[in-house]
């Protein structure tokens, strides 16, 4: 009988001898994964960090401003941190000294720092009412010629603003850029004369939206490939309210950015091309 009792305190110690081995080994194995997890991630930042460098932007002339999510110049240092909030996005265009930085000083509108689960990498959040504002002219005004593309993501299929500038609700006096709630359009609208792509957007899946404008005619591309144009001349949009995840209309933003590129004419083919290249690769995106 006393053995009996012996033997089933024995084995009472040892199941919770080996319970606590197994607690330690999965505790080891968490700790190993999510240590595995924050060490790709950090390789992937670099080597973005690396592509950025590399890009073929800061060769291509006209370049106004450039926004990216990944330098260590993009934000403020201690708001680099997932779900921070962000005071400014700042222009990281090497070729001009006048930068065209983006910023936010109420709290309840600023966007987040974000690490996107898809690429592993820092992008821009936008929920509810979040935006920046820009300088004034920021955006191609007047009747200039432009070429801006964004790289962003969608939560829905919304009026969602993702940049814009100008005079609202006067005929050719806006330059703005949002999503549609018609599945999958995209506009870059002056106010009476626009310009919607259909088949342009998948929702959470970050696209490359490219627009350009020659003075005569408008064209759309997503991930590098063409989906629409029209004729376009004389614009006579204004140089204010220059913002971005929302246009003045009050069209928010819903889901991310993770790069914007200015210039102020319209590039060549293989200009866009190369942008485009280096976009697809550095997020990950299938450039056709």
């Amino acid at each position: 009988m006393r053995n009996t009792k012996r033997k089933s305190k024995l084995s009472k110690a040892f199941s919770l001898i080996e319970l606590s081995i197994v607690i330690l080994i999965i505790g080891i194995l968490v700790a190993g994964v999510t240590q595995s997890s924050r060490l790709l991630n950090q390789m992937r930042l670099i080597s973005a960090r690396s592509q950025t460098l590399a890009s073929p932007v800061p060769t291509i002339p006209n370049l106004i401003s450039w926004y990216e999510s990944v330098s260590d110049k993009s934000f403020d240092e201690n708001q680099m941190s997932d779900q921070a909030l962000l005071s400014n996005w700042y222009d990281i265009n090497p070729t001009s000294t006048d930068k065209k930085n983006a910023s936010q000083a109420n709290d309840i509108n600023k966007p987040q720092y974000s690490i996107d689960q898809g690429t592993g990498l820092p992008v821009v959040k936008f929920v509810d009412q979040d935006f920046f504002n820009l300088p004034n002219g920021t955006i191609p005004f007047a009747n200039m010629p432009y070429t801006i593309i964004f790289v962003s993501r969608t939560n829905s299929f919304c009026v969602c603003g993702v940049m814009g500038s100008g005079s609202y609700n006067n005929n050719n006096q806006t330059n703005a850029f949002r999503y549609d709630p018609a599945a999958g359009v995209f506009y870059n609208y002056w106010f009476n004369v626009d310009l919607g792509i259909s088949n342009a957007s998948v929702i959470n899946k970050l696209q490359i939206y490219t627009f350009t404008y020659n003075l005569s005619l408008r064209e759309g591309f997503v991930d590098g490939v063409f989906k629409g144009s029209t004729p376009s001349s004389n614009r006579a949009s204004t140089s204010i309210n220059n913002t971005i995840g929302t246009t003045f209309t009050l069209e928010y933003m819903n889901g991310t950015i993770a790069e914007i590129i200015i210039f102020d004419r319209a590039l060549k083919t293989e200009e866009r091309k190369a942008i485009e290249s280096y976009l697809g690769k550095k997020w990950r995106i299938p450039i056709q």
